[in-house]
């Protein structure tokens, strides 16, 4: 029994708890794990920041800055070493020309008044064969103050303050690329050429040093030469310290590095209100509609943000459009399982019973009649699934279908040409009244033409022999209104809608039972309002002539934009 062998072999299935989509892969029925932080969140934060921590870049790449501040220090010292230079070289100007070649000793003690007038420097002087004859740091001339505060005395915020700047004078050196300088060594036994500006200066031409000692800090010095009559008669090197640049510098990073920070926190707090304004109510959106895939079918309640004026807002509407659409679908398919296995029922009952009393008849004649039942049965059986099947699919087929301008016109003339060659059966007339003009819809023609086969087959079903059905097109205002009417005994007037629900039948009692499905004005309806119209039902009203007979009327837009299929 072919029966018996596949009961030995089971179809693979997915493991409990999960189910396969489409592409046959296997989507587990849990929630999505939530990221600890949002992708979305980091791409904001970033847009947000990284032009302002550019901003701060730049500002801390202060070496065009440090090299203005420094030239106009080293110009400072240049105009003092400059004015002492000359006084000096004016000096001796009584000797001969041999004789102010260099530096005598009574120079070097007139000199020395000049050096005191300098604060804050150290002055060399250096004889034209390069060696040192002065310098202010060894004759106790250098008058630059030193005050130092007693670490125990400095207070905490004080220490704050310090730790800040330093924090940014570190992180300003490391983005620099100008505050390289070379290494300031000092010889115990000093001459011109430990100072490449000082031998500069002994040929003629002024010079410049920049160094920095072993404690990191600056050293700047200028080195002019001392001449009279174009002669050169020595070398002045003048010297200080930085540290006054250096805090002018630092004062600059500092006061950029609060506003940085304070522009910082700014632009966090707004990144953090564009995050939670636009983050949290998408995150919220995901998982209601995480829930809603796990809800199978229940009632879920989203997230109160369709009153937003916003994206968010459309987003909101849109899922919840969405959620009900879903939830309907998942209802009207629920409902049609359980209308598709009612009517498969009631065949089955009947074959189930001619079976079983058939093995009981011994009389030819009444195996006969039930034989007859039971092909009666298969055949309303193949007619019902073949319906179903058409009824099921008519979604996705309307869906894949495109939509194109047809004459409606021209359409109906062709469908009753084609319908009323060679007649009709019981001698049935069709007569057809359309416009002359071309009536233009936007349709699919194969569906209109399957709604006025099943229109045309309602009427020649009721009408009685030799009877007339009228076919009628009209335009009103900007609708395309065609009505079908015949001359059988009508529809009850309480059955009027319900005779477009799924599997309702209304037949007339001559006709065999089970020869329709029920399902042809159901299928007609849902093609007529896929393209934006409406089908309706009314009976003849005529109680003067005593005519009698159905009315339906298929409303469609004149060239108009088609509706979303409607859910079975």
């Amino acid at each position: 029994d072919p029966d018996q062998k596949m009961k030995g072999i089971r179809p693979m299935s997915a493991p409990p708890g999960t189910s396969k989509n489409r592409s046959g892969n296997i989507r587990t029925g849990k929630t999505r794990s939530r990221k600890w932080f949002s992708l979305l969140t980091l791409r904001i934060w970033v847009i947000v920041i990284f032009p302002l921590a550019m901003f701060y870049i730049g500002l801390i790449h202060l070496d065009q800055y440090r090299l203005t501040v420094i030239n106009s220090q080293l110009d400072a010292l240049y105009r003092q070493g400059d004015t002492l230079a000359r006084s000096i070289g004016m000096t001796d100007a009584e000797y001969s020309e041999l004789a102010r070649r260099r530096l005598s000793q009574l120079t070097m003690e007139r000199a020395t008044q000049l050096i005191a007038s300098i604060p804050d420097a150290r002055i060399r002087i250096f004889q034209p064969d390069g060696r040192l004859i002065s310098d202010s740091a060894l004759s106790g001339l250098l008058t630059s103050p030193r005050i130092t505060l007693n670490p125990g005395q400095q207070s905490s915020r004080q220490t704050v303050e310090d730790m800040l700047q330093s924090m940014v004078t570190t992180l300003a050196d490391g983005l620099s690329s100008g505050g390289d300088y070379p290494l300031y060594r000092e010889n115990p036994d000093q001459s011109a050429g430990d100072f490449p500006s000082v031998i500069q200066a002994l040929s003629g031409e002024a010079g410049s040093l920049i160094m920095r000692d072993r404690k990191g800090k600056l050293i700047l010095g200028v080195a002019v030469p001392v001449r009279h009559l174009r002669v050169v008669r020595g070398a002045l090197l003048v010297t200080a310290s930085g540290e006054a640049a250096e805090r002018d510098i630092r004062s600059v990073q500092m006061t950029f590095f609060i506003i940085f920070i304070g522009t910082l926190m700014v632009t966090i707090a707004l990144g953090h209100y564009l995050a939670r304004s636009i983050i949290g109510p998408v995150s919220r959106l995901a998982r209601a509609a995480d829930a809603v895939r796990l809800s199978k079918g229940n009632a879920v309640s989203l997230p109160k943000m369709m009153d937003r004026k916003d994206e968010i807002g459309d987003l909101a509407r849109d899922l919840a459009a969405m959620t009900d659409e879903l939830q309907m679908r998942m209802q009207a398919t629920a409902s049609f399982a359980a209308d598709v296995a009612h009517e498969i029922k009631n065949p089955l009952t009947s074959l189930r019973s001619a079976v079983e009393t058939i093995a009981r008849v011994d009389d030819k004649e009444q195996q006969q009649k039930l034989m007859d039942i039971i092909l009666a049965d298969v055949q309303r059986l193949d007619r019902l699934i073949s319906d179903i099947s058409a009824a099921s699919r008519l979604d996705a087929d309307l869906n894949a279908s495109a939509f194109s301008v047809v004459d409606l016109a021209g359409l109906v003339r062709s469908f009753a040409d084609a319908r009323s060659h060679g007649g009709m059966e019981r001698g049935i007339r069709l007569e057809v009244e359309t416009p002359d003009e071309a009536v233009m819809v936007h349709a699919i023609t194969d569906r209109i033409v399957q709604v006025l086969d099943n229109l045309l087959g309602n009427a020649v079903s009721f009408s009685p022999d030799a009877g007339v059905i009228r076919l009628s097109l009209l335009v009103e205002g900007q609708n395309a209104l065609l009505v079908m009417e015949d001359e059988g005994i009508g529809i009850p007037k309480a059955k009027t809608d319900a005779i477009f629900s799924r599997f309702y039948s209304e037949r007339p009692k001559s006709e065999r039972f089970g020869q329709h499905s029920g399902l042809g004005l159901s299928i007609s309806r849902k093609i007529v309002e896929a393209h934006g119209g409406t089908l309706t039902a009314s009976n003849i009203d005529s109680a003067d002539s005593g005519k009698t007979g159905a009315v339906l009327r298929m409303n469609l837009p004149i060239n108009g934009t088609p509706m979303p299929p409607i859910v079975p």
